[in-house]
């Protein structure tokens, strides 16, 4: 019932838009059609909002999140949008969802955070562990406000950066993981000169423990992967609960899928895989590490053009041709691996 509730606001966003509020008088935005949209995005992006928190992840395509995270799609790839009041109150929103959550201790099992694009949290009792966070930016104005990330940062025991572009590596961000003691780890091209990160790269598997401020301790194995010719570290990452999580970052590379493929072998299985939406040979990357579960990321990037803010979509049409259990994800959501 509340789906068929959700389908109809969704298809008669006139109703709900004249429903609102009694202050809007008949004709008032004749002639003054930039107002007209301005108002209807901030219906828009509130009741993707309102969808998504009343419909959390889940796995597969349910419709309600279909519905919710196309209409998405169509506000992103709108840039009339970006930057504006209603697309900023939707971060803002979904930014203070995922903090009140990181507040609540994890009782049992691993959680996943998707923050923004490509940028995930996992959550054990043991760590708390970030991968290619970043504020995110349109031409070089930040998209997740610093107040936000430092309390992000604040969670959060140790950063993990996959590779050398501004959609991953966020050195605002880096700082402040630095700044409170929290190790990052990243690639050796990835702010060389900086001494406090620490740098891991090899062209075979690295197999290393790091130790926590916490005094916990991570299992990590970083294998060399690739953006085209670009160093692309992917993680594997286990907790001391014996949790395996995997962030692949923009790994792409027609060559690296040869070996990739009976990854398995090599590591402990999965958890959680999280794989960016257009990887190429999707199938046979995921075969490789044979995951539990895969959640998906790097949709809608803002700082790209239209072309290549990958939607929504297109993640579940690749996706519903996937056998294995899989979870697409918008900003500030997050999903429980049971």
């Amino acid at each position: 019932m509340r789906h068929r509730w959700f389908i109809c606001l969704l298809l008669c966003s006139t109703f709900v838009f004249a429903q609102e509020s009694s202050s809007v008088k008949n004709g008032e935005f004749w002639g003054k059609s930039e107002a007209y949209l301005h108002k209807q995005a901030f219906q828009m992006f509130g009741l993707i909002d309102e969808a998504l928190t009343e419909n959390p992840p889940t796995i597969g395509a349910p419709m309600v999140r279909k519905l919710a995270l196309y209409n998405l799609d169509a506000m992103l790839h709108e840039t009339k949008y970006d930057h504006t009041e209603p697309f900023n109150n939707f971060v803002e929103s979904r930014m203070k969802k995922l903090l009140a959550d990181l507040d609540k201790p994890v009782k049992k099992g691993m959680k996943i955070y998707k923050v923004y694009n490509d940028g995930f949290i996992a959550r054990t009792q043991s760590a708390t562990i970030a991968f290619d966070v970043v504020r995110g930016a349109i031409q070089g104005k930040e998209i997740i406000p610093e107040k936000y990330i430092r309390q992000i940062v604040d969670h959060c025991d140790i950063l993990f950066i996959t590779h050398n572009h501004g959609d991953h590596a966020d050195p605002i961000v880096a700082n402040l993981f630095i700044e409170a003691g929290k190790p990052v780890i990243a690639p050796t091209n990835v702010w060389k000169n900086n001494v406090s990160v620490q740098h891991l790269r090899s062209d075979k598997i690295i197999d290393k423990a790091i130790e926590l401020k916490s005094g916990k301790k991570l299992q990590v194995k970083i294998l060399p992967g690739h953006q085209s010719e670009l160093m692309n570290n992917i993680y594997v990452v286990t907790t001391e609960e014996k949790k395996t999580v995997v962030q692949t970052g923009d790994q792409y590379h027609k060559e690296d899928i040869n070996w990739l493929m009976n990854i398995h072998q090599e590591i402990p299985r999965p958890d959680a895989l999280l794989v960016n939406c257009w990887t190429n040979r999707m199938n046979d990357l995921i075969e490789g590490f044979a995951p539990k579960f895969i959640i998906t990321g790097h949709e809608n990037e803002m700082g790209h053009t239209i072309d290549h803010r990958e939607a929504f979509w297109l993640t579940f049409q690749k996706m519903e041709e996937i056998e294995r259990d899989y979870v697409v994800m918008g900003w500030g959501e997050w999903f429980i691996c049971k």
